[in-house]
């Protein structure tokens, strides 16, 4: 009886551990780099009660004006993302969004298929974006600083 008590335990405790809301609050800020040719910017909410949290980002080129936009939405299922030029016409019809699904969430790291979020310092984080253009594959690494 008490192995049989002792395993329904384990195995609730088990349950509620893998359902827990994934932690994102180290995101939570201004975050600004070098990028593209030119500087962005990233901006997070707080998270919400689930965990949701919501951003947008910018990119200013050499010249400072803003070039493109971008809003998401990051939850337990990974990041669902839309761009927009800068008179705000966006780049996906109205249904359509770009979808970066769950790899893997830790502390201090985000890892989406295909984008990866890691904390590198108390203000400090990497973002590496896959991007495929004509076929070929590369990765853009972004530095980036949380203003204070």
């Amino acid at each position: 009886m008490k192995n049989l008590l002792f395993s329904s335990l384990f195995f609730l405790s088990f349950l509620a551990y893998g359902q827990s809301t994934p932690d994102f609050s180290w995101l939570t800020g201004t975050w600004t780099g070098p990028g593209f040719g030119g500087t962005f910017e990233e901006v997070w909410s707080d998270p919400a009660e689930d965990g949701t949290m919501m951003g947008m980002f910018r990119h200013f080129g050499e010249d400072g004006t803003v070039s493109f936009y971008e809003f998401w939405v990051l939850d337990s299922t990974g990041m669902k993302l839309r761009h927009f030029n800068e008179d705000f016409t966006g780049w996906e019809t109205r249904e359509e969004y770009v979808s970066f699904e769950k790899v893997e969430f830790s502390p201090g790291k985000v890892i989406l298929k295909g984008l990866t979020y890691e904390q590198t310092g108390p203000n400090k984080m990497v973002i590496s974006l896959k991007l495929t253009h004509e076929g070929v594959t590369r990765t853009e690494v972004f530095n980036m600083t949380r203003n204070q």
